[in-house]
């Protein structure tokens, strides 16, 4: 795996002064204790791959699925998380994605951890970093992707406990294999969703 562009540096950087910058602007508790989500519906993304077969990068305009059966992270998923009074949040992603023109079956785990500031009533800022691990189930084989996953959902509410979510993400790919190749996938992009909080 290389990381050394000059351009994850600086996104790791935006994501980790942002995150600081979150923390004292905290103006109200957290919307609820729960957080329901459906995530990564529609949106952009930049995906490198880095394989001992070759290295490759490609753009992908997504709704509802990743298109053309290419590989990465942003499928569709439903996440859950707890949202302590502090603002401290514990959660879960879980998708699926099925590519019919290569026969493939995307499983995917996401675990994160994160920190809700809601400056305002109608606004919130949710900086998360966790772990997501992506199975690509073919029938007789399967690959796998795993990635350190950066995000910063910006929530606008439109009522008290819906928020339409504006999601920055970035999956650095940290390992995996296909057809018994290493191979890691990174990916940045920006995608939209929508939060329930109850």
């Amino acid at each position: 795996m290389r990381i050394s562009s000059p351009s994850f540096v600086a996104l790791v950087s935006v994501f980790a002064v942002s995150a600081l910058a979150a923390a004292p602007a905290q103006a109200a508790a957290p919307p609820g204790d729960w957080s329901l989500a459906v995530e990564r519906l529609f949106g952009i993304t930049r995906t490198s791959v880095d394989s001992d077969g070759g290295d490759a990068n490609y753009t992908s305009l997504s709704l509802l699925a990743k298109v053309g059966g290419e590989y990465g992270y942003s499928a569709p998923r439903f996440a859950f998380d707890y949202l302590l009074g502090s603002g401290v949040s514990f959660g879960v992603a879980l998708g699926y994605h099925s590519a019919s023109d290569n026969g493939s079956d995307a499983w995917l785990i996401a675990p994160r951890v994160g920190y809700f500031a809601r400056p305002g009533r109608s606004f919130g800022l949710w900086p998360r970093v966790g772990l997501t691990q992506v199975v690509f189930d073919y029938g007789s084989y399967s690959d796998t992707a795993t990635a350190l996953t950066l995000e910063m959902p910006l929530e606008f509410f439109a009522s008290p406990g819906v928020a339409f979510t504006l999601t920055p993400h970035a999956d650095i790919g940290i390992g995996g294999s296909a057809s018994g190749v290493d191979r890691s996938l990174t990916e940045i992009g920006l995608q939209f969703g929508v939060n329930l909080f109850l």
